[in-house]
């Protein structure tokens, strides 16, 4: 046992005052205040003590003494001293004030207030990097210096986080037009949900919940989502209305009835349902030019992907022949950096060549293209040769020059 240490105290348990010396030893104690973090204080320093950090130039730029405003400060400093003491590190570099510095140089003081904070730029520089961006977020910056700024604040992990947060977002609002100026108490012509369509709004909703995932939605997705052995009744008193695919679209208007009906009155949130055919273009504009920075810093370095068809021998791509596919698959393609498209029934030449073109840019051996009908989800049966999307694959294969 050392020498300067005595026996442990054999009631155990946490000691505190003499027990906890007893326990620990003078050793120990002298290594945990040696370890303690220095309290901040404020003390008089001769101003050629202070050093300049070197970062705040390549943050916030070199500072000039002929600047008005620091000329401006230095004849305060002069009448009526330093208000604000320059705050500086252990080690004397200076975290916040390089301006306040140089008035005083200019007004000729040797002494001035200083308040040290219990960091050392030599010893923890990463911390002394974040206060000096911390210490100065109020003031007025150049874009370069808000650039700076932002990229020292940022956490390569948080980072990550966050551009793949973001991700999962954008596709979610993709297409998505934003409906909440809609009132949902709008007093129209139309009635109430009555308890006889129950059955069918339980269903949508039912759907809605399931694909939550992969809102918005469009009616001909729940359309089809209602076909099949279990389609609900489209009146709760009537065992022959069946939801079906008829001719006269009989079923469909009642859905989209039911959805307009749900929307006002609740049962089904805007956001869940869209409409592609009916795009709207929102012009983006800023008030000023402050909220366009912050905008443009905050997703600054956050629309990266890796290709990830770099390493395949082949080129793929997938191809679908129903609009209603693009939410599920555009989900997959995007997750997989694989090029989708939608090339519905007799498609014209364009899409066909801009396959091509990105194959034969590819410099891959060959094309494989992953071709999704829809009617293969929705009727649960093999691709038949009179199917329009059977008649097209073959048609396009022999318009495309390339074995596929």
């Amino acid at each position: 046992m050392n020498a300067l240490q005595t026996e442990p105290n054999s009631a155990g348990g946490n000691e505190s005052g003499p027990h906890k010396m007893q326990k620990d030893g003078i050793l120990g104690i002298l290594r945990r205040i040696a370890e303690a973090p220095l309290p901040e204080r404020s003390e008089v320093w001769e101003l050629s003590r202070i050093k300049p950090a070197p970062e705040n130039d390549a943050v916030y730029g070199a500072i000039s003494w002929n600047d008005a405003d620091i000329r401006d400060l230095a004849r305060s400093i002069k009448e009526h001293g330093l208000q604000e003491p320059i705050i500086v590190s252990s080690d004397g570099y200076i975290i916040s004030g390089h301006r306040r510095r140089i008035a005083c140089a200019i007004a000729k003081l040797v002494l001035v207030p200083v308040r040290v904070l219990p960091v050392s730029r030599a010893q923890d520089h990463k911390k002394f990097l974040k206060l000096l961006v911390d210490t100065n977020t109020q003031r007025v910056k150049s874009p370069s210096a808000l650039l700076h700024e932002t990229l020292i604040k940022i956490d390569p992990k948080k980072a990550h986080q966050q551009i793949v947060n973001e991700r999962k977002e954008a596709n979610r609002e993709r297409w998505s037009s934003d409906l909440s100026e809609v009132d949902p108490l709008y007093n129209g012509r139309r009635c109430t949900i009555s308890a006889a369509k129950k059955p069918l709004l339980d269903a949508v909703i039912r759907i809605l919940d399931e694909q939550r995932d992969y809102w918005a939605l469009t009616v001909r997705q729940v359309h089809y989502r209602l076909l099949g052995l279990n389609a609900p009744l489209t009146h709760a008193s009537k065992p022959g209305s069946r939801y079906t695919h008829d001719d006269d679209g009989k079923s469909y208007r009642k859905l989209t009835d039911i959805l307009v009906r749900g929307r006002i009155d609740g049962f089904v949130p805007w956001e869940a349902i869209e409409d592609t055919t009916r795009p709207v273009q929102l012009n983006n504009a800023f008030s000023n030019v402050g909220h366009f920075l912050r905008q443009s810093f905050d997703r600054f370095l956050t629309g990266y992907w890796r290709k990830l068809m770099q390493s395949q021998p082949n080129h793929i791509e997938i191809v679908a022949e129903k609009l209603t596919l693009q939410t599920f698959l555009g989900r997959i393609a995007t997750e997989h950096t694989l090029p989708f498209s939608i090339i519905r029934g007799m498609s014209s030449l364009t899409p066909k060549k801009e396959i091509l073109d990105r194959y034969r840019a590819s410099q891959k051996d060959k094309l494989i293209l992953l071709v999704v009908s829809g009617n293969l989800h929705l009727y649960q049966r093999p691709l038949q040769k009179a199917d329009p999307l059977h008649q097209a694959v073959q048609q396009n294969r022999h318009t495309l020059p390339l074995e596929i």
